[in-house]
């Protein structure tokens, strides 16, 4: 097995995870709407304003943890960086 870092928030996946959520948030809005104003459906508009909550919020959770994640691979390329100065000041004294 590989040891390849977590997709960050620029790759595909978490593009593909965030549109996604957007969309739900959007659908859940407006299915929250149409309950109230066209239906007069108390439980559509409750079904429609959950899914616009719950999608909002699993969005937030994925922008929280791929920007932990964005920074936690910055960190490692500048330690890499960091490392990769002082091996070649090393050997440059030999």
């Amino acid at each position: 097995m590989t040891d390849r870092p977590p997709p960050l928030p620029q790759d595909g996946i978490f593009r593909s995870i965030l549109l996604v959520l957007v969309i739900s948030v959007v659908l859940g809005a407006a299915v929250a709407l149409v309950g109230e104003l066209v239906y007069h459906d108390e439980a559509i508009s409750r079904a429609g304003a959950w899914l616009a909550v719950l999608s909002g919020v699993v969005y937030l959770f994925f922008r929280i943890l791929g920007r932990r994640e964005a920074r936690r691979q910055a960190r490692r390329q500048s330690d890499r960086r960091r490392d990769q100065a002082w091996n070649d000041f090393d050997e440059r004294d030999e």
